[in-house]
């Protein structure tokens, strides 16, 4: 990712200005954050606010039916004392009754009229059933009770006479409180006053109940908030705190399996606080982009593009072409001083090419020039023997100096095939034993016409040097051999050589070749019965074997229908030309420097 200049000249860029983009960014969220708090203490104050009403108000009631029950009522006075209890409370009682010690109703304080009827109906509870005569024994202490319009608390205290209990004083009542009968002054009144506050009661089941029953509210809250209230409400959380989708809700229990929620959404300020925070993100991101986009800009003209010109000038010389840049004085000096070292180097580089290069050819022309001479010394060699054998008059000393003459020959004629012009420094064998056996036939007398014919089938194959002097004089002798002994009086014949790749599936055997040659004459066993009493034995098998062994050859003689020698062996990989090698040397020099 970091390859390029423009990459890393980006990435620096980042790494400097993306520090001071974060300070700014957590600075503006932690100015953001504080607003917010704001949102969640609100919530909270109010909560603890309420909690504290619902807590004094309801130990208010526990001593009002206490003082009650320790007083001399009775139910002559009782009327007049629950009258008095349900003025001091704001009319939140629904039930004031006092009964005997079988729970029967004596006297009983029935809700103001003042009060709407539903904030008092409950099927836990019923008012009307109470005045038959026909209660139970009541149980002492507090109940909740399920109401239409929120929880409603049945308060039974016993009333003790002489350590005895001679009635009870059952009171229900709601356990928020109705606003239109608070006072002007009373702290209560500012619970849920501003409109973007909202107080609930929670029953076990969910359900949810404004804290004044007076000024019943729909519970529409959202589905994620409403169902982590539920998961508070289930795992008998005492508390919680949390926001969802702009507005925040507190959570507690306010008594025993009723609790208080309070929902407060975003102020007007808080919202701005929030605006200016997105504000303050964009202007920091934009402003990051910007300065990017600028000095990227800076740098792609003034950095990147001079050197992408640089280096399109460098690939262009590697391909041949001269180097030749565009040096201008906008761009950095630096890159001017790259600009011409580079420029002073190719030219010293050329130069020394082109100098190697010529070295080489020199080379190549002297080593043409040996092969040249060697090759007229050769012939010279083998003019000399055989106007030597014209001068001898001992048949087999003639024929052993034609023999030697033949060899010679064979070699000039192979060191005219060795330098080829494909850089390789081999043998190309298939012309080379073409003209090789003619030369051997036109020695002998003999042509393509004649009663022995020459049959070749011989694929294009390179032999270094080191295997080729061995292989011409393994096929001097066979031919040689053949010419001479495998056809007696007159007998007409071939020769034939092939050589040609062998497929094998091993690694070992990769590269084979096979080399068959031979003729269909009389046969070795039989051309030796027939020469035994005019010649003697001759060295051809010997050169033969020995030539096989110097090119790591597997040799094989067959004498059924003639005599053929089957070899077979791994041309060895021909060496390069010293101008290839020069132009291989410039080649891997080139490949290294990408």
């Amino acid at each position: 990712m970091l390859d390029t200049v423009g990459a890393r000249v980006m990435a620096l860029i980042v790494a400097t200005t993306l520090p001071l983009a974060v300070i700014a960014s957590f600075l503006a969220w932690h100015s953001y954050q504080q607003n917010v708090g704001n949102s969640a203490l609100r919530t909270e104050r109010d909560t603890q606010l309420a909690i504290s009403e619902i807590t004094t108000d309801l130990d208010q009631t526990h001593t009002l039916l206490d003082m009650l029950a320790d007083g001399d009522i009775s139910s002559g006075n009782a009327l007049r004392e629950f009258a008095l209890v349900q003025t001091i409370s704001q009319h939140n009682y629904c039930l004031l009754m006092l009964t005997d010690v079988a729970g029967r109703p004596s006297v009983i304080l029935p809700p103001p009229s003042t009060q709407d009827a539903a904030i008092c109906r409950s099927p836990d509870f019923n008012v009307s059933s109470l005045t038959t005569g026909s209660s139970k024994l009541p149980m002492v202490g507090v109940n909740v009770l399920t109401g239409e319009r929120g929880p409603l608390l049945k308060f039974v205290v016993p009333i003790l006479s002489n350590n005895a209990v001679s009635g009870y004083i059952v009171a229900v009542r709601t356990l928020g409180w109705q606003r239109s009968h608070l006072p002007k002054r009373d702290n209560r009144r500012l619970l849920g006053m501003a409109s973007e506050t909202k107080h609930f009661l929670a029953m076990p089941g969910g359900s949810l109940y404004s804290l004044f029953p007076d000024q019943p509210v729909v519970a529409d809250l959202p589905p994620k908030a409403l169902a982590h209230l539920r998961q508070d409400i289930s795992s008998l959380r005492l508390q919680d705190v949390f926001t969802s989708e702009g507005t925040t809700y507190a959570f507690q229990n306010a008594y025993g399996p009723v609790s208080l929620i309070v929902a407060t959404e975003r102020t007007a300020e808080e919202s701005r606080a929030l605006n200016i925070f997105l504000l303050r993100v964009s202007l920091i991101v934009g402003l990051l982009l910007i300065e990017l986009l600028a000095v990227a800009m800076g740098a792609r003209l003034f950095l990147v593009e001079p050197l992408e010109k640089l280096a399109s000038a460098v690939a262009e010389w590697r391909r041949g072409a001269a180097f030749a840049p565009r040096i201008s004085h906008a761009i950095p000096l630096e890159i001017r001083h790259l600009e011409k070292a580079f420029l002073r180097a190719t030219r010293r580089l050329g130069q020394h090419e082109k100098d190697l290069e010529q070295s080489a050819r020199n080379q190549d022309m002297l080593i043409r020039e040996i092969h040249h001479r060697v090759k007229n010394n050769l012939q010279v060699v083998a003019s000399l023997l055989n106007l030597q054998a014209s001068r001898i008059r001992s048949h087999e000393a003639r024929e052993e100096f034609r023999l030697v003459r033949d060899r010679v020959r064979a070699l000039a004629t192979l060191h005219r095939y060795l330098y080829s012009e494909n850089g390789l420094s081999a043998l190309d064998v298939q012309s080379f034993l073409e003209e090789l056996c003619s030369i051997l036939l036109s020695a002998n007398g003999m042509n393509a016409q004649t009663r022995i014919r020459l049959k070749l089938d011989i694929e294009h194959v390179l032999i270094s040097p080191d295997q080729a002097v061995p292989i011409a004089l393994i096929v001097t002798e066979v031919v040689s051999n053949a010419l001479r002994y495998a056809f007696p009086q007159n007998r007409s014949g071939h020769i034939a050589i092939s050589l040609h790749k062998i497929v094998h599936t091993s690694t070992d055997q990769e590269g084979l070749v096979e080399l068959r040659l031979g003729d269909n004459g009389i046969g070795i066993d039989a051309g030796r019965a027939t020469e035994s009493r005019m010649r003697r034995e001759g060295i051809g098998m010997q050169l033969i074997r020995g030539f096989a062994r110097q090119i790591n050859a597997d040799m094989t003689v067959q004498t059924e229908n003639g005599t053929w020698y089957i070899l077979q062996f791994v041309p060895e990989r021909p060496s390069l030309t010293a101008l290839a090698m020069a132009r291989s040397a410039i080649a891997q020099r080139e490949e290294t420097d990408v």
